[in-house]
């Protein structure tokens, strides 16, 4: 069947029945190129969706390619200045603060030290000699009244430490003789002044007035604080309170318990304290022992059993006896095996009694025995 072609060279007859060969397409293409005109495709399904063949430009563009990049670049470039601005921007926003530094000479370290505090800024001391200016006051600083600080920065202030002479040598330690001999080395006169310590050991040198690392006039007199030890302490009235609140009173005044000892008081109850040794209001020293004496309950007491004891045998199980013991004597015969020996007591064994109550005990003694008289030539009698 043959393919009728249209009258215009190089467009195909808009004939959607007819489709072109391989051969005619690619004739058609280099038509195209040649002529630089859009190619319309003819036959088949549409190229795009809603109908119609499309124009396809094969064409290419270095110049809209060219400022396409460029304006790419462009593009960028601004996006880089616009990040780096923002972020100077942000920088300069956290930059600390600055402050005017006052002038400061002729205040008080104190002084200075509020001011300068009170803005936000350090301080750091030198210390230096100065004939004119007074111990303690500022008569210079770095940096220089004036100059504009961020807060935080560090100011050091020059303080007068009084006129020059002899630097007072550190002597806090040391035995107070050779705290001395220290001191009179570098050409001062110390004079020793024992103080009281609760921790430095007697002896020791607490401080020295003026203090180390100050400067003295050489021959100028330095006190010497050396520890005595701790202050005395007062033994505190505790007769007639419970035992635990006066042992607590004792620990309190910094004082230690001694020997408890432990008595009857009539009409006191057990648990009090009586006394104390050393007495009430004494001074002495720290942790030094305190005696006291407290009441306790009267013992239980019951009367001994001593019947048939010998007298020597009974005045020695009643030696630490409460009891007053008498003794009385009651005569038997001269062989009654029982002289010599206790055979009565006042009190019944076993009962109830208090200390200090009388027990009378009875002893046997033997009479004497009965004499014989021998006459010569006469009967042997013998007198009753």
């Amino acid at each position: 069947m043959g393919r009728p072609r249209s009258d215009t060279a190089g467009v195909a007859d808009p004939d959607p029945e007819v489709e072109l060969t391989a051969a005619e397409s690619r004739s058609v293409r280099r038509h195209s190129d040649r002529d630089d005109r859009a190619v319309r495709v003819r036959g088949g399904t549409p190229v795009t969706p809603i109908g119609g063949p499309e124009d396809v430009d094969p064409r290419r563009h270095p110049r809209a390619t060219a400022i396409g990049l460029a304006v790419v670049g462009l593009l960028f470039v601004l996006t880089g200045f616009a990040i780096g601005t923002s972020m100077r921007d942000g920088e300069r926003a956290v930059l600390a603060a600055r402050v005017p530094v006052p002038r400061l000479d002729g205040n008080t370290l104190e002084e200075a030290t509020r001011t300068l505090e009170g803005l936000g800024l350090l301080v750091a001391v030198e210390y230096q000699p100065n004939e004119a200016v007074p111990t303690g006051t500022v008569f210079g600083q770095r940096p220089v009244a004036g100059s504009k600080l961020e807060v935080g920065t560090e100011v050091t202030l020059v303080v007068s430490d009084g006129p020059a002479g002899v630097k007072v040598p550190d002597t806090t330690g040391f035995q107070g003789s050779e705290a001395v001999k220290l001191l009179q080395a570098n050409g001062l006169a110390p004079v020793l002044q024992p103080t009281h310590d609760e921790k430095v050991r007697p002896g020791e040198v607490l401080r020295t007035d003026p203090a180390a690392g100050s400067r003295a006039v050489p021959g100028a007199t330095v006190a010497v604080l050396v520890s005595d030890g701790p202050a005395p302490r007062q033994v505190p009235a505790i007769a007639g309170t419970p035992i635990a609140e006066g042992f607590a009173a004792l620990g309190r005044a910094g004082v230690g318990l001694g020997k408890v000892t432990a008595t009857v008081v009539e009409g006191t109850p057990a648990g009090v304290v009586v006394s104390t040794d050393p007495p009430a209001g004494s001074a002495i020293p720290r942790d030094q022992p305190v005696d006291v004496v407290v009441t306790e309950s009267a013992p239980s007491l019951k009367a001994p059993s001593v019947t048939g004891l010998l007298r020597s045998s009974a005045a020695e199980a009643l030696a630490d006896s409460p009891l007053v013991i008498s003794y009385r004597n009651q005569t038997v015969a001269f062989d009654d095996s029982r002289s010599g020996r206790v055979i009565a007591q006042s009190i019944p064994a076993g009962t109830a009694v208090s200390p200090g109550m009388q027990l009378q005990l009875t002893v046997a003694v033997a009479a004497a025995p009965p004499t014989t008289t021998t006459v010569p030539g006469a009967t042997t009698t013998t007198a009753p």
